[in-house]
């Protein structure tokens, strides 16, 4: 590479670092990064002004001061001597700035008044025909600070103070302060309010024009390496916000619930789900102590001892308070999240199963009342099954009784007559022709068929076939009055229909039962007995004005079936078998006895006990 060399007047392609040093009228900034790098570009600055004999003003902070002093010190100028200490000023920089800052802002006259008296003060001191140069660092104080306008109002008042002024501003301000894209704009604002501008010593420190020109073709190189990163940079940043707004939606309008607790037990964040199932504003949630919408405060404590631990929390089980004074249960899951050994937050999933819950125990009632019901049925089934066995028993005795009363009957009644019979015809066989032992055996013989047919009709009248079962009944009344002595009345229709069989059975032994019952307990001196029909079903009445039956033994009866005998017992189970049924009731003078069963029902195979 060749160096093309130019006269001293003409500018260069890569202007040198030094240039501006013998600008005795600019307004000039310089950017640095390195303090040693700031103060031996200044002190260089001031040792040619100091060396032509003009003034220097430092306004400075004590630091760069110090290193400025140092310096000029080292090139053989030293500022505390009797030559340059009327030539040389040295200020505070925060000190200066204080006294003309107004509401946070240069005040133009108060600026005016301190610095240009200080400068009117410089140019006495070195002489008419002497210059000014000047160093201020109260500028990068304010932009430190954050007060930008500020710093660019000053920068604005030093332009100001050179149209009546003669004097070479040097300004600093450290690169470190525009390090973010934002700054970019009050950078270039900075850079315009000044006739020149030095770049920090990653240029200035380069000696050749060719090494300054290619550091700019490197820094070119790395500004659009910048602007293509800051795109895709933009891009990626799109894509982030948008997933994360994405992720914000899901979680905001998610339909479970979900909540972030922070180390102090407040609530930090609250879904929609959270809120609409308590009924609570955001107001009235989020920032509030968790425990305070916990029932059981214990229960929190156990819920914030597991986090505590760093356990990982599942279906952990919590009623919530909702804002209507009602109550949520809730099955929570959460996770702690830690950073250097302390507690940041929680993530929370709040589950509402206060519906499945409420089915539980609707479930474990059903299931408490299927076990008592179950338990009463196996109750009432062996009761049921005692009196069944009872009314076997019963039945069987009855039987075997009836079996001897027909015995006894047929032995002592109509064994009887057959016997005397038997000698009556022994006898005519020797004295065929006396016609006494033929009346006396012709009377034998009718008492014979008188017992047979009493004793048929007993046990299954046959008028029942034939007329039905108001004559049946009306048979056995007349007969049962005849041997009981009870008055016994009967009120049924004379055109009453014929009913099916097994439901005129189920009748006559009915009333034969409950004669019998009367004969037998009641002590009562007459029963009415009465036989209803319509269409649809026959009711049979039987009252009777006996001692009527104990209401214990009576409700026992109509609510399990025993305590009554095995009689009433068999009545009522002929008379369910029909679809019928059997109502009792009874007091002091007397017991009425209904029984109803519809005609609809055939009930085939029933045969008579």
């Amino acid at each position: 590479m060749s160096t093309i060399e130019t006269p001293q007047s003409a500018i260069s392609f890569a202007p040198p670092p030094q240039w501006h040093d013998h600008d005795y009228h600019g307004h000039v900034v310089q950017f640095y990064s390195e303090d040693e790098f700031l103060v031996d570009a200044i002190s260089r600055f001031f040792g040619v002004s100091l060396a032509a004999g003009d003034a220097a003003i430092v306004l400075a902070t004590k630091t760069h001061r110090e290193g400025i002093a140092r310096k000029l010190k080292e090139r053989g100028l030293d500022v505390t001597s009797s030559e340059l200490k009327g030539r040389y000023f040295a200020l505070d920089a925060a000190e200066t700035l204080s006294l003309f800052m107004l509401d946070g802002i240069p005040d133009v006259v108060r600026f005016r008044a301190v610095i240009g008296g200080v400068l009117e003060q410089a140019k006495a001191a070195a002489g008419d025909r002497a210059r000014a140069t000047v160093f201020g660092e109260m500028v990068a104080l304010l932009w430190a600070a954050g007060k930008r306008d500020a710093a660019i109002r000053l920068e604005e008042l030093w332009n100001d103070l050179a149209q009546t002024h003669a004097f070479s501003l040097r300004c600093a301000y450290p690169m470190a302060d525009f390090h973010r894209e934002e700054h970019s704009a009050a950078f270039r604002a900075i850079c315009e309010q000044h006739s020149g501008v030095i770049p920090g010593e990653s240029y200035t420190s380069l000696a050749s024009e060719a090494d300054r020109l290619r550091n700019i073709t490197y820094l070119q190189q790395k500004a659009q390496a910048l602007e293509t990163e800051r795109a895709e940079r933009k891009l990626i940043q799109r894509s982030l916000q948008r997933r994360e707004a994405e992720l914000a939606d899901f979680l905001e309008n998610a339909l479970e619930g979900v909540e972030q607790v922070g180390a102090n037990q407040k609530i930090l964040w609250a879904n929609k789900a959270v809120l609409k199932l308590l009924g609570y504003s955001a107001e009235e949630y989020v920032n509030h102590n968790l425990a305070d919408f916990y029932l059981d405060r214990n229960v929190f404590d156990r819920f914030w001892q597991k986090l505590m631990r760093g356990e990982e929390i599942y279906d952990f089980p919590a009623q919530l308070k909702c804002r209507d004074g009602s109550l949520r249960d809730v099955l929570i899951r959460s996770n702690p999240v830690w950073e250097r050994g302390k507690l940041v937050y929680t993530r929370s999933f709040v589950r509402d199963v206060t519906e499945q819950k409420r089915v539980e125990q609707a479930l474990r009632e059903s299931e408490a009342q299927l076990r008592s019901a179950k338990e009463e049925l196996e109750i009432l089934v062996e009761q049921r099954t005692s009196a069944l066995r009872r009314l076997s028993a019963h039945v069987l005795s009855l039987q075997d009784l009836e079996r001897r009363r027909i015995a006894r009957e047929l032995h002592d009644s109509f064994g009887q007559y057959l016997a005397a019979l038997k000698l009556n015809i022994e006898m005519l066989r020797q004295a065929p022709a006396n016609q006494k032992l033929w009346s006396q055996s012709e009377d034998l013989m009718e008492q014979c068929i008188i017992e047979v047919r009493t004793l048929s009709y007993l046990l299954h009248p046959p008028m029942m076939e034939e007329a039905g079962l108001a004559s049946a009944a009306r048979w056995y009344v007349e007969g049962f009055g005849q041997r009981s002595g009870i008055a016994v009345t009967l009120e049924a229709p004379d055109d009453l229909e014929r009913l099916p069989d097994t439901i005129e059975i189920a009748l006559f032994r009915a009333l034969q039962e409950a004669l019998t019952n009367v004969h037998r307990h009641s002590h009562a001196s007459a029963v009415h007995i009465q036989i209803l029909h319509d269409a649809e079903q026959v009711i049979v009445e039987i009252k009777d004005n006996g001692c009527g039956i104990p209401q214990e033994r009576l409700c026992r009866f109509n609510e399990l079936g025993t305590g009554m005998g095995v009689g009433l017992s068999g009545m009522r189970e002929r008379i369910r078998e029909l679809c019928g049924e059997l109502k009792i009731e009874s007091n002091g003078c007397g017991t009425s006895l209904q029984i109803t069963i519809p005609i609809a029902v055939d009930v085939p195979g029933l045969e008579a006990i």
